[in-house]
């Protein structure tokens, strides 16, 4: 395999892998490790973050672990610096952290609005906020954010705070990306559609009289392909933004959904759907 991020420091947030597979992060961290990076795999559930590293190992991939709370500034500083220790820079971010709550603005209790919004774009600000010193000095760094379609579409579902707060997040990477242009930093935001993760399927269980096998065949057949998307399709999209390949791309949402943000209706559905 060829390693286009060769010798390159990753910092992945969010890079836990659930016990039934990996979800996007975890997805995001190993297929970073294929392609040469040292992977550093944060996630608030270290034993989710193993679970990453031991997938990244198993093919040849170099991957160390990080217990922190993206909801903790002291964490992601230090977070921060044990990436930086290996060679003295950071030269991949990438904030995948994100929690869907539902409810529109008269059934959500202000306490889920902040915490949709810290975990959902606080968290990535934290991330930016200890990162950019560092890529800055070195003159240069790729920085991908993961965001939903959700953002730039309404659907229909009633989680008010995940369409706003992912909403927050591309901005957050628009102004980044603009502003630190000139010092060789980068910033793309992916905007993922229906994806085909454990995590997904945990949530879904359950949420509909017909059973899971029901939904899921109902999500397939929503996306214009016939299938959802996988992690693995979120883990190309985001290597490839964090390579030379990509150094002219910037300030861009990418669409990683299947052709999904172009039909008029674009359901997303919800527990009970």
């Amino acid at each position: 395999m060829s390693q286009p991020l060769q010798s390159r420091i990753a910092l992945i947030f969010g890079a836990g892998a659930a016990e039934s597979g990996p979800g996007n992060g975890a997805a995001i961290a190993v297929r970073m490790a294929n392609q040469g990076a040292v992977v550093f795999a944060a996630d608030k559930d270290l034993e989710a973050a193993r679970r990453t590293q031991r997938l990244a190992r198993e093919q040849g991939g170099l991957c160390e672990v990080i217990e922190a709370d993206v909801c903790s500034e002291a964490a992601i500083r230090e977070a921060v610096g044990r990436a930086q220790e290996v060679n003295g820079s950071i030269d991949i971010l990438v904030n995948n952290v994100g929690v869907v709550i539902q409810g529109g603005p008269e059934e959500l209790s202000v306490e889920d609005w902040d915490r949709s919004f810290a975990l959902n774009a606080r968290s990535a600000f934290l991330a930016l906020k200890h990162v950019l010193p560092i890529m800055s000095r070195a003159g240069r760094g790729a920085i991908v954010q993961v965001s939903s379609i959700a953002s730039t579409r309404a659907g229909v579902s009633g989680a008010c705070a995940y369409h706003a707060s992912k909403a927050a997040l591309n901005a957050l990477g628009m102004t980044v990306a603009m502003h630190y242009a000139a010092r060789g930093i980068r910033c793309n935001n992916i905007l993922l559609g229906l994806m085909d993760t454990a995590l997904v399927r945990e949530q879904l269980a359950g949420a509909h009289a017909q059973g899971l096998d029901h939904l899921l065949k109902t999500r397939n057949a929503t996306c214009p392909p016939g299938a959802m998307g996988s992690p693995w399709d979120a883990a190309e999209a985001a290597a490839f933004l964090a390579s030379d390949a990509a150094r002219y791309i910037n300030g861009t949402d990418i669409f990683v959904d299947g052709g999904l943000h172009n039909q008029i209706v674009a359901p997303v559905f919800k527990s009970g759907a």
